[in-house]
């Protein structure tokens, strides 16, 4: 199997640890943010977030955990 055939069944819910970790870091961390009354951008924060998750991805596609 190529690994272009094993990517689509790659999903949210078969994330690694270091995602999932770092995914219940940023669900904490963004509650803390929109409490403080300090200015936040949300939208900016989630693109981050978002670039972080694909990165894990390729490394977890070239077998880092």
């Amino acid at each position: 199997m190529s690994m272009s055939d094993q990517t689509p069944t790659q999903g949210s819910e078969e994330m690694g640890p270091t995602a999932e970790e770092f995914l219940a870091y940023c669900d904490a961390e963004r509650e803390r943010r929109l409490n403080s009354g300090e200015p936040f951008d949300q939208e900016a924060f989630e693109q981050a977030v978002q670039m972080v998750l694909d990165k894990l991805h390729v490394l977890a596609d070239e077998g880092w955990t």
